[in-house]
């Protein structure tokens, strides 16, 4: 279940978003810009949602700029009131801020789920799983969806199977047929995949990406990264992030094959 943070201090607003996305998303909200910047960096958010009326006073365009600069792999949508600059995404657009989902307050209830899914499509679970998709039948792709997006809820092994409608048994057994790791290796792989995204993120540091995955500490998280992927947040970081994290998975599963078959999975 992503987490979004939303920016606004009214409570018609935060009804809007709430209503259609709560029972896939958790919503975090609040009013103060200082407090959005910390949510971002200290929580596993993957989406904002950014009332204009909500801004700080530098504007929209430099507000929403630096969301973007600072959090490049936060989707981000941002909710127009009916005095917005008509040229706004135009303005937006030559400033660098690009996947940008404009939606008007107005609209906000009824347009907000598919903004939403919209902006996610950039998110780490999408990425991850339309990488994998090609070669793992569709339960076991269910099982890694889930596991990615059950990081924001630390799910355990039992969990993840009950949200597949398995017993923890036979979810090993479905994993193992498919040539992924056990569910719990598997729960710490999606941990490790958010990391990669995360670690790239100028706003962010390895502590505090440790803290969002809620490791006991700074060295528990940098073990975890040597003994999964053989590299440390500083590496990890300069050898791609994200993709550099799912190739080292993509070959603990064997799925690297395909791409020696001459096939890609990026």
């Amino acid at each position: 279940m992503p987490l979004i943070s939303l920016l606004t201090r009214d409570a018609e607003v935060e009804g809007a978003v709430r209503r259609p996305l709560e029972a896939r998303h958790i919503v975090a909200r609040t009013g103060s810009w200082d407090r959005l910047l910390h949510l971002v960096r200290e929580r596993p958010t993957t989406l904002v949602f950014l009332d204009e009326a909500a801004l700080p006073v530098v504007g929209t365009v430099a507000a929403v700029a630096e969301i973007r600069r600072r959090f490049p792999s936060v989707g981000v949508v941002l909710v127009a009131r009916p005095a917005s600059d008509p040229y706004k995404l135009l303005h937006l657009g030559r400033a660098g801020v690009d996947r940008l989902i404009l939606l008007r307050v107005d609209d906000l209830e009824r347009e907000g789920g598919e903004g939403a899914a919209k902006a996610l499509v950039h998110g780490t679970e999408a990425l991850v799983t339309r990488a994998v998709s090609p070669y793992l039948p569709p339960r076991v792709l269910s099982a890694v969806r889930m596991a990615l997006e059950g990081v924001q809820r630390r799910w355990t092994t039992g969990r993840l199977a009950e949200a597949l409608a398995l017993s923890r048994p036979h979810l090993s057994v479905c994993l193992k047929d498919a040539g992924l790791p056990s569910a719990g290796h598997l729960l710490v792989w999606s941990r490790l995949l958010h990391a990669g995204r995360w670690l790239t993120d100028p706003g962010r540091t390895a502590e505090s990406v440790s803290r969002q995955l809620e490791y006991s500490s700074g060295a528990a998280f940098r073990r975890a990264l040597r003994s999964y992927v053989g590299a440390s947040p500083t590496e990890v970081t300069a050898y791609g992030g994200l993709a550099f994290v799912l190739d080292r998975f993509l070959v603990r599963c064997n799925l690297d094959s395909h791409r020696r078959d001459g096939r890609s999975v990026a």
